[in-house]
């Protein structure tokens, strides 16, 4: 998560429906705030994805919700898929 992210969301960066949408909200959010992004975005697909470093979602946890969490890594909301 970057410094001034104030909500990381969690995504699974295999899905192209999910890599389109995270380039939408990456693009919104640059244009709204251009001096300091408020999103950042994690990849539950990568090899360095820690559940520990993200309030213990898991990997299959993660793939049957989107979740977002807030700058103190705690769980903001998570929506069904």
């Amino acid at each position: 998560m970057t410094a001034s992210a104030q909500l990381t969301l969690l995504y699974d960066g295999a899905c192209p429906l999910c890599l389109r949408e995270v380039s939408f909200l990456r693009r919104r959010d640059q244009r709204l705030h251009p001096q300091a992004a408020q999103l950042a975005f994690v990849d539950i697909n990568a090899d360095d994805y820690r559940p520990e470093a993200y309030a213990g979602i898991s990997y299959r946890q993660a793939m049957g919700r989107i979740h977002a969490l807030t700058a103190a890594m705690a769980p903001g909301c998570s929506l069904d898929v």
